[in-house]
């Protein structure tokens, strides 16, 4: 007979383990008031950080889309250059991304004028698209190089009014301009460049973690492992329920893990730059649930990334944050 997890079951998998005693908002120091962003393309991730302190009304408006996942698999478009607007006498490059349908954006917004929030739509701002005054909705552009024909009285727009700025790129220009440079036909990138999500940062800039890898045949390339997925997931939630027992993690890493032992990790967050001395491997470049949990952990805290064909294609990660 086949073994299915219970609701139970289900609920502690999700479930993110702070140590007995401890403080979890203790071992995290707080962030800056404006949030970062990081969003993930196929080709490379953009990171921007979220000026919510000067343009509110903007900043709630695209991080409302970002938090509702309206933004996951849409795509960036539009690539604006100095040879593909022969109509426009007054000349920008940007590339635009995050178009929505009515259905599935939320409504339109007040416009917050750049002589207002003195942002301005310098090289890598991040503005919200729109026709008139108090019509963006989810669509965004990324400026390449400095355009103030896009502020408060600028001609780009004949009505003068400019665009809402709310934000900048503050790690990933280098794929704002590869997405810039990529094959359109006129204005229209051909094919678009995917957008596979777009989410808020947590967590601090750097972690170390140990883990326990509980893989299954066919997972894990090149490894000799026999269990199945079915098998693979019962010993994850056994294991899982013996560390929240108080079993010794690093033990049960030696014993179990289908990773190399002793399976510790160093990680800087998105926008961060590895510390290269410290052997440190980039948030990005990790398996998106292994990230996730990773970041979300307080210290000495214990999460479970569950097997995602997308987002944990390796098997389950018993993870215990130890810096």
């Amino acid at each position: 007979m086949k073994k299915t997890l219970s609701l139970f079951a289900i609920l502690i998998m999700i479930q993110i383990l702070s140590p007995c005693r401890a403080n979890p908002e203790a071992s995290v120091k707080p962030g800056p008031l404006n949030p970062k962003v990081v969003i993930k393309t196929e080709l490379g991730n953009i990171v921007v950080e979220i000026y919510q302190d000067r343009a509110p009304i903007t900043a709630a408006n695209f991080l409302r889309h970002v938090d509702s996942k309206l933004y996951d698999s849409s795509v960036f478009h539009r690539t604006v250059t100095m040879d593909n607007q022969p109509g426009n006498a007054v000349k920008i490059e940007v590339i635009q991304g995050g178009q929505l349908g009515p259905e599935k954006s939320f409504s339109a917004i007040a416009l917050e004028r750049t002589s207002v929030t003195g942002i301005k739509h310098v090289d890598g701002a991040i503005s919200m698209a729109r026709s008139s005054a108090d019509s963006a909705t989810s669509s965004f552009f990324i400026c390449l190089g400095d355009q103030p024909e896009l502020d408060f009285g600028g001609k780009r727009n004949s009505d003068g009014q400019g665009f809402a700025a709310f934000g900048k790129v503050i790690s990933g220009m280098d794929v704002v301009k590869k997405i810039h440079k990529s094959p359109a036909e006129g204005q229209n990138l051909k094919p678009p460049v995917r957008i596979l999500y777009a989410e808020r940062i947590i967590g601090p800039d750097r972690v170390a973690v140990q883990h326990i890898l509980v893989a299954f045949k066919g997972s894990v390339p090149e490894e000799k492992i026999v269990r199945t997925q079915e098998e693979a997931q019962v010993l994850a939630m056994e294991l899982f329920e013996r560390v929240q027992k108080g079993e010794d993690f690093d033990a049960l890493v030696k014993k179990y893990t289908d990773d190399e032992y002793p399976g510790i990790y160093r990680m800087s967050n998105f926008g961060v730059e590895p510390d290269k001395d410290k052997k440190e491997y980039s948030r990005a470049g990790m398996v998106r649930s292994f990230g996730d949990v990773s970041f979300s952990i307080a210290l000495g805290g214990v999460g479970l990334a569950v097997y995602d064909p997308q987002k944990s294609k390796y098997g389950w990660h018993i993870i215990k944050r130890i810096e």
